[in-house]
């Protein structure tokens, strides 16, 4: 199958970028039951749900690696994103982790809080099925939105269009409109999912100006998401950047 690419230039109009705290999710029950075991890996399996339902979180939902990473630069001691798996849209996950490693199951902290303490599974050492209930933090919830229509449109748009099952390629380039040079360190992000460090995930460019991330296809993604010329997008997609900043 021929892959399609969308290509985009510098033809990318800023959106105002959205800063969320919010209150602490209060519980959640799991179960396990033991799966085989295979040397040094493991796997571990299960669905994730909202409690009291047959219903997965709405959004993105995230199987997290808590000590691997998949984006991260040392020297700077920037952490942008795990070693992860999506929960899909009925809620069920399978990821291959090694023995020892821990899980952190990260729904969406608009609707369901940033206090993922609960759903954080450590020094995992044989495959086994956790199936996780996450609580909806209503009240916080409604209060965000009824005072931001943009998030508002936002989250809606997320929940209505975006695909966990289907992760589509981010990569480019990125230059400086002065000098034509690469530029290095700029963010690339994808919204609305956090990693372990409870920071939104991303990339950051190399030397050369190059970046290349993956994100579930209808997902919104921002170039400089902490300027307030932060660039979005939406990335349906295989999607080629070039841009000059």
């Amino acid at each position: 199958m021929k892959t399609h690419y969308t290509t985009i230039y510098t033809s990318i109009f800023p959106f105002l970028l959205i800063g969320i705290l919010l209150t602490a999710c209060k519980s959640n029950t799991h179960t396990n039951r033991r799966v085989a075991d295979n040397n040094k890996n493991i796997v571990i399996q299960g669905r994730v749900l909202v409690q009291g339902t047959d219903s997965a979180p709405l959004g993105l939902t995230t199987i997290n690696i808590k000590n691997k990473w998949i984006w991260k630069d040392e020297s700077q001691k920037a952490y942008g994103e795990n070693k992860r798996v999506f929960v899909d849209k009925k809620g069920y996950y399978k990821i291959t982790i090694e023995k020892g490693d821990t899980l952190m199951v990260i729904p969406n902290h608009i609707i369901y809080g940033r206090d993922v303490s609960k759903y954080t599974f450590a020094n995992l050492d044989k495959s086994q099925t956790i199936d996780i209930e996450v609580n909806k933090d209503e009240a916080g919830y409604q209060n965000l939105i009824n005072s931001n229509e943009v998030l508002k449109s936002n989250i809606e748009n997320l929940i209505k269009n975006v695909d966990p099952e289907q992760l589509v390629s981010v990569r480019g380039t990125i230059k400086s409109k002065k000098t034509n040079q690469p530029l290095k360190n700029v963010d690339i992000s994808s919204a609305f999912n956090n990693n372990v460090m409870g920071i939104g995930t991303y990339h950051l460019t190399d030397q050369f100006g190059n970046f290349d991330l993956k994100v579930p296809k209808g997902n919104l993604c921002s170039i400089q998401a902490l300027s307030a010329n932060a660039i979005r997008f939406t990335a349906q997609n295989d999607t080629i950047i070039n841009l000059f900043l």
